[in-house]
C-alpha cells in the first residue's frame, strides 16, 4: 500500500463510519435516530474518534518523503544530508551622480529604496569605481528581481542628484519548494557521489548563491579539466560577476593544485551558456469578432513561457550528454490554448519550418531564448 492509498483507506474511517458501527451495536427496540438520547450519547465519542483518524493519517504521511510537507519534509532532507535551499537575496548594480553628472560617492552600508507601492529597500555592499556601486536587496526572494530604474535616498547625501538601478547583476530565488526539495532528496538516494564525479560538480555548483543551473563536461580541454555552464535564477545565461563567484569558489587559481572546491587535479573553467535567439512566425485563425492586437500580448506570454521551460529543463542529462530542443509543436500547442485562437499553420522558427536542435558540444553550448514573434 502506497502513501496515497493509505491516505485514502484512512479517509474512510469519518465521523459516519463510527456513528454507524456504534449505533450497530444498539440493542434493537432502542431509538438510535439522530436527536435521541443514545445517538447524542455516541455523537461526540464519534467526532472525537473521527478526528483522531485524520491527524493519524496526517501524522503518517508526513513520515514519507514523497508526501512530507514543509518542516518533515526537512527533517527527512536532514536525514539524506541535505537542507532545503533557502531564499536568496538580490545583488544590483547601481549609478550614482552630482547635479553635473559627475560621479557621487556613498559609504559602505547606505541605504536607498526603490520607487512605488511596494518598495524594495537596497544597501550598499561593495564599490566597483566611483560612482558606481553593488547594492543588496534587504528583502530575500524574486521580488528584488523586478526593479530597475530610480532609487531613493534613505540617508541624508549631500550633493546627490540622482540613483539608479541600472542592472540586476546575481538575481534572487525564492526558497526552494518542497517539490522542488522532494526531487533533490529522491535524486540524492538514487546516485552515488564522490570528489569530482559530474554529481558532485551539479550539486556543488548549484549549491553556490545565484546558480539555477548547470552543465558540467568532463575532459572538456584535456585530461583534468572540468567546464561548468551556468544559468542564474531566472533560467537566464549567468552574467559575468556570477561566473567569477563561482569560479572563486571551485578554482581560483585554476593550477591544479586543490585551491577551491575543485579537488587536487581538476582545472576547472567556468562560463556561461551563447544565447541563440529564435525568431517565430506563423499565420493566425481567429475567432469571429476577435482581432491580433487583443491577443498579442497573451500569445508572446504563452510563448515565452515554453521558452523558459525549455531552459528549466536545460540542464538535465543523460548517458549520451546533454540535448535540448525547441519544438514547433509545442509552441503551436501553446498558441492554441489561448482563448480566440482558432487554428495556427506554417510556424517557422527562425524562417525554416523545422525543430531547433541547440548545440551543446565541448567547443559551444547555447540557450534558447525568444526573439521577435510575428503573426499574419
Amino acid at each position: 500500500m502506497n502513501p496515497e492509498e493509505i491516505g485514502n483507506y484512512l479517509e474512510e474511517y469519518d465521523y459516519e463510519y463510527f456513528i454507524n458501527q456504534a449505533l450497530s451495536k444498539v440493542p434493537e427496540g432502542i431509538d438510535t435516530r439522530e436527536g435521541s438520547i443514545i445517538y447524542d450519547a455516541l455523537a461526540p465519542t464519534c467526532y472525537q474518534l473521527a478526528a483522531f483518524i485524520m491527524q493519524l493519517k496526517n501524522v503518517l504521511l508526513e513520515t514519507f518523503v514523497v508526501t512530507a510537507t514543509g518542516e518533515y519534509l526537512d527533517y527527512r532532507a536532514q536525514e539524506t544530508g541535505l537542507e532545503r535551499i533557502e531564499a536568496t537575496k538580490a545583488i544590483v548594480r547601481a549609478r550614482l551622480t552630482r547635479e553635473d553628472g559627475s560621479p557621487f560617492s556613498v559609504a559602505m552600508g547606505s541605504r536607498f529604496s526603490s520607487i512605488g507601492d511596494d518598495p524594495v529597500y537596497y544597501t550598499v555592499i561593495a564599490a566597483e569605481e566611483e560612482g558606481i556601486f553593488r547594492l543588496q536587496a534587504e528583502i530575500a526572494g524574486e521580488s528584488g528581481n523586478k526593479y530597475i530604474g530610480v532609487l531613493l535616498p534613505l540617508n541624508n547625501f549631500n550633493g546627490l542628484a540622482e540613483a539608479m538601478v541600472t542592472e540586476i547583476l546575481i538575481p534572487a530565488r525564492d526558497t526552494e519548494s518542497d517539490e522542488e526539495l522532494r526531487k533533490r532528496i529522491i535524486d540524492s538516494k538514487e546516485i552515488v557521489t564522490f570528489g569530482g564525479n559530474i554529481t558532485d560538480y551539479y550539486y556543488l555548483t548549484l549549491g553556490i548563491q545565484g546558480v539555477g543551473a548547470v552543465q558540467i563536461y568532463p575532459v572538456w580541454n584535456g585530461g583534468g579539466t572540468v567546464r561548468l555552464v551556468i544559468l542564474d535564477d531566472t533560467y537566464k545565461a549567468a552574467n559575468e560577476v556570477l561566473v567569477e563567484r563561482v569560479q572563486q569558489m571551485i578554482d581560483p587559481t585554476s593550477n591544479q593544485q586543490g585551491i577551491g572546491y575543485a579537488p587536487i587535479g581538476h582545472q576547472v573553467t567556468v562560463a556561461a551558456p551563447t544565447n541563440k535567439t529564435i525568431d517565430v512566425e506563423f499565420e493566425l485563425t481567429l475567432n469571429l469578432g476577435v482581432s491580433y492586437p487583443q491577443l498579442a500580448d497573451t500569445i508572446h506570454q504563452v510563448i515565452e513561457d515554453y521558452f523558459d521551460k525549455v531552459r528549466r529543463g536545460w540542464d538535465e542529462r543523460t548517458d549520451a550528454g546533454y540535448e535540448c530542443w525547441v519544438f514547433r509543436s509545442q509552441i503551436t500547442a501553446a498558441i492554441l490554448s489561448v482563448l480566440g485562437v482558432a487554428n495556427v499553420q506554417g510556424l517557422k522558427l527562425n524562417g525554416l519550418e523545422a525543430d531547433v536542435q541547440l548545440e551543446l558540444s565541448n567547443d559551444k553550448q547555447e540557450l534558447p531564448l525568444l526573439g521577435e514573434v510575428k503573426a499574419k
